[in-house]
């Protein structure tokens, strides 16, 4: 016969016996831990976009002070070394990532990022975008396209070719975009305004887009970002919805990549400067 075993069920005597009571209690230390938690991150996004702001002012003072610094070597028949800017591209790097970590981590909308960001881009007239860090940063596209370049071919990546096709592809984007932009008044008549301004918006977007798809292969490739940071396309907020805000962000941006590809690919714009020039004279 098989051996019969007696089992002893004991009790944990350092268990707690659930009981109505103890699960109610439960119940409600969750609910107080929730509302603290919420009331957390409520205070969190009150003080976000003020601590953004302030950071973005910082980013305002860098590009002041590479303004100055900026001017002192020109008056001075010099030229910026690349190491120098570079110094400058990083510190501005930190202080907009640190702003951008503290827009993220209290998850503001595009409504309050604009607020703060607005504050980065106050101070800048129209005649002096070429002399950001962020335009001038295109002194140095070619070098920055050629290290990316061999990064992608050496990197045995399955999407290599892919990349490298998308790498070429930027050039091509910007000149798109200088199809509208250099169109004679006769050109646009017969386009048609409204679709001319339709298709030159589309082209310019797809410009910053391309841009900012650069800086992304970059970071996978571990080489040196061609812009210190993102910028916005007017297509991530219909026209109806901006703020004053957002669409000032959008247009200092738009008109940055301008100044950026201005510098890149200065012959480029020359000759469709110069084409323009002629045909608006001569009509040839």
């Amino acid at each position: 016969p098989l051996p019969c075993y007696n089992f002893i069920m004991t009790k944990n005597p350092n268990s707690t016996p659930t009981t109505p009571n103890n699960e109610q209690q439960t119940s409600q230390d969750d609910i107080q831990a929730a509302n603290s938690l919420r009331r957390f991150r409520e205070q969190r996004a009150e003080r976000a976009p003020a601590e953004a702001t302030r950071l973005f002012n910082e980013v305002r003072e860098i590009q002041r002070d590479f303004a100055r610094r900026s001017a002192t070597i020109q008056e001075n028949g010099e030229t910026m070394s690349k190491k120098e800017f570079e110094r400058w591209e990083d510190a501005f790097t930190d202080e907009y990532d640190a702003a951008k970590r503290e827009i993220n981590s209290a998850g503001l909308n595009l409504d309050a990022e604009a607020e703060a960001t607005q504050h980065m881009v106050t101070y800048t007239q129209d005649s002096e975008l070429h002399k950001t860090i962020e335009a001038q940063a295109g002194n140095f596209y070619y070098e920055r396209y050629n290290a990316l370049r061999q990064a992608i071919q050496s990197s045995g990546d399955e999407d290599a070719e892919e990349d490298l096709k998308y790498l070429g592809g930027f050039l091509s984007s910007v000149e798109r975009h200088l199809d509208y932009k250099y169109m004679t008044r006769e050109e646009v008549r017969d386009y048609g305004p409204e679709a001319y301004e339709r298709q030159r918006t589309a082209a310019h977007n797809n410009a910053i887009e391309h841009l900012n798809g650069l800086n992304r292969l970059a970071k996978k490739y571990s080489t040196r970002p061609f812009t210190v940071r993102n910028f916005w396309p007017s297509s991530i907020r219909q026209k109806r919805s901006q703020t004053p805000a957002i669409a000032k962000v959008m247009r200092y941006d738009r008109d940055i990549v301008e100044e950026y590809y201005a510098i890149a690919f200065s012959t480029e714009v020359r000759e469709r400067e110069a084409k323009q020039r002629r045909s608006e004279r001569y009509g040839i």
